[in-house]
């Protein structure tokens, strides 16, 4: 239910191979700004109908939408990756997309992954109706750049800057597109990381994550000594192959 508002155009459309759980999106006008509802599980097949969603939403509303995820189950990195794309495409209109009503489950996956961080969130649909348009405080700025190319069988991403929320975000997106397109092995080229907080530590257990449950596997590279520093001193460094250089993390990755 939405406050009453009636529908400005279609309201529902599902996603979903045939015989699979389909993702259900809801879709209604509220005064300026434009809710979308989904409903099941955000994997890879409903991220890339969420993004659409979203982006027609942000052209729809000038930018202003809502993302009301109170029927979301569940989140995979393609879905982390489709709400930073839709966040976008909002602030490229002139907006923002506010998010509302996570399940704390959901919620605790974009925290880990410091989407929150740049994101506008709500405990509910209508507490972010009320909020949506106003002046964000912080830009959609990414935290780092990430130069990306193939090697092999393996995608390398170098990272350059600091893995801090922002960056943590864009490189979870940038491994997803990587699995999208069929590359399950992914090296991460640090040389030039200068900066690690503990969001980006938790993104770079989820990108492994994902792309061991792929099939796959990810490799670290060529810390700086500051940042091997702290992944020493947290453990990191016992759960996640790590290799002093970028073709001793390709090798590794060859053998898998």
């Amino acid at each position: 239910m939405f406050f009453g508002l009636q529908p400005a155009f279609p309201a529902t459309a599902t996603v979903g191979d045939e015989g699979a759980a389909a993702m259900i999106f809801e879709t209604r006008k509220a005064g300026s700004a434009v809710i979308v509802a989904p409903s099941g599980r955000l994997d890879a097949t409903g991220a890339r109908e969420l993004e659409a969603e979203l982006c027609s939403a942000a052209r729809r509303g000038r930018g202003r939408a809502v993302l009301d995820c109170g029927d979301i189950a569940y989140i995979s990195c393609a879905g982390l990756r489709a709400l930073l794309l839709g966040a976008k495409a909002c602030v490229r209109e002139g907006g923002e997309l506010a998010v509302a009503a996570l399940r704390p489950e959901c919620r605790a996956l974009l925290e880990a992954s410091g989407l929150l961080s740049v994101l506008q969130y709500h405990e509910t649909a209508e507490a972010a109706l009320n909020g949506t348009g106003r002046p964000r405080r912080k830009t959609m700025r990414d935290g780092m750049e990430i130069a990306e190319r193939r090697e092999a069988q393996a995608v390398v991403l170098s990272l350059v800057g600091q893995l801090n929320g922002d960056g943590a975000s864009l490189l979870l997106a940038r491994i997803a597109n990587a699995i999208e397109h069929g590359t399950v092995r992914v090296a991460l080229d640090c040389a030039g990381m200068s900066y690690v907080n503990s969001a980006g530590l938790r993104a770079l257990l989820i990108g492994a994550k994902e792309c061991r449950q792929a099939g796959g596997d990810l490799a670290i590279a060529a810390l700086a000594p500051q940042c091997r520093s702290v992944m020493e001193m947290s453990g990191f460094l016992t759960v996640i192959d790590y290799r002093e250089t970028l073709e001793a993390a390709l090798a590794a990755l060859a053998r898998e």
